[in-house]
């Protein structure tokens, strides 16, 4: 009897590390499909790490109680390199080399620190002065609540190449790029939008003509009463009746948002393969309000290099409120620049997201 049961509670366990498995595979190669037409999957990306970790359970459950089984978990890792590798990419790490570029991407929440009282100078803005980037993309940069004049004079002090632009209402959002190079023109990249925009700037680096894109793709739409209750269902204080029926409304407004968001990543994607053709280098920074395994990223990334995943290491959350923890914050690159370096700097907590910056070492191609 004892027998029995202990080999079916093997094969139990087989089993579930296979679901596990399974899991993470379908879960991890969900970027492939289109949201408008998959709107209740577009987002399951969001819980790859809960099936990762889970894997890496059991990795650690065989080599405790029967190491012979641990190729199972390492099969699994094995057949989700990819997914996994763009999620949480492990690099050794590497000095920059001599002339390389800083680029920075940070969605600036306003310029509106959670605790700044009045007459302090603005961390923001410290942080971007301090960090002595050559390019810097910032998104949400509207300063209406921190003293505009101030918080743009300060800026234009230390990057004489300073373009703001603001999305006609009734969104009224900000893109602003500072630059250490020339500006030689700007173009606004048409979507259908009402509060967010992306901007392709052309820069003349040293002599050669770079094409610099900002992006602030559609937001999560997710009102207060929303975050409040998915920080609730992270933590499992939710019954399971609730629990359910919130995931289910989770999905379906995230995924409503997915399909909007995936036709602007398009644009932009056709937009930057027109200069890829004419052998243009790009730089393509912003906030795409999208997780490394969905379709946004993947779309990009049939183009461009993600400097995070060729140079940066672990997760690399880059929006850190309400419970949302993910990185949604991303640098790209044409193969003309190596990345060396990618970082989300987690000890800026001024934002509700996390700057991100890398070096980018000019390399021409033949």
């Amino acid at each position: 009897m004892y027998k029995t049961i202990k080999k079916f509670t093997f094969r139990l366990i087989v089993a579930g590390n296979i679901i596990a498995i399974l899991m993470m595979f379908l879960v991890g190669n969900v970027d492939r499909l289109q949201p408008a037409e998959y709107p209740l999957l577009a987002n399951l990306g969001l819980g790859f790490p809960v099936l990762l970790a889970l894997n890496l359970g059991f990795l650690v459950f065989w080599v405790l109680v029967r190491v012979r089984m641990i190729w199972l978990p390492v099969l699994g890792f094995l057949l989700c390199y990819g997914p996994v590798r763009t999620y949480t990419p492990f690099n050794l790490p590497e000095e920059k080399p001599h002339g390389a570029l800083k680029v920075l991407s940070f969605n600036v929440f306003m310029f509106a620190p959670w605790d700044l009282a009045e007459g302090e100078p603005n961390p923001i803005v410290e942080y971007i002065v301090k960090s002595k980037a050559d390019i810097v993309c910032l998104q949400e940069a509207s300063a209406i609540e921190a003293d505009s004049a101030r918080v743009y004079s300060e800026l234009r002090k230390h990057y004489r190449h300073f373009s703001l632009m603001v999305k006609k209402r009734p969104g009224d959002d900000h893109l602003i790029l500072l630059s250490r190079y020339p500006i030689l023109w700007q173009d606004s990249i048409p979507y259908g939008s009402s509060s967010n925009l992306s901007m392709a700037y052309m820069l003349d680096i040293r002599g050669t003509k770079t094409l610099v894109v900002n992006n602030h793709f559609e937001s999560n739409g997710l009102n207060q009463d929303d975050k409040d209750k998915f920080k609730t269902l992270v933590k499992g204080d939710m019954q399971t009746g609730e629990a359910k029926s919130e995931s289910s409304h989770l999905l379906r407004k995230l995924g409503s948002v997915s399909a909007r968001r995936a036709p602007q990543a398009e644009t932009v994607a056709r937009y930057v393969r027109k200069y890829l053709d004419r052998k243009v280098p790009v730089i393509l920074c912003g906030d795409f309000n999208d997780n490394p395994l969905s379709y946004v990223h993947r779309t990009m990334a049939k183009e461009l290099t993600d400097c995070y995943v060729a140079s940066g290491n672990g997760p690399g959350v880059s929006y850190h409120k309400s419970g949302m923890y993910f990185r949604i914050d991303h640098i790209f690159s044409s193969d003309d620049f190596e990345p060396f370096g990618a970082t989300v700097d987690d000890k800026v907590t001024t934002s509700d997201h996390y700057p991100v910056y890398c070096w980018l070492k000019y390399r021409p191609k033949p």
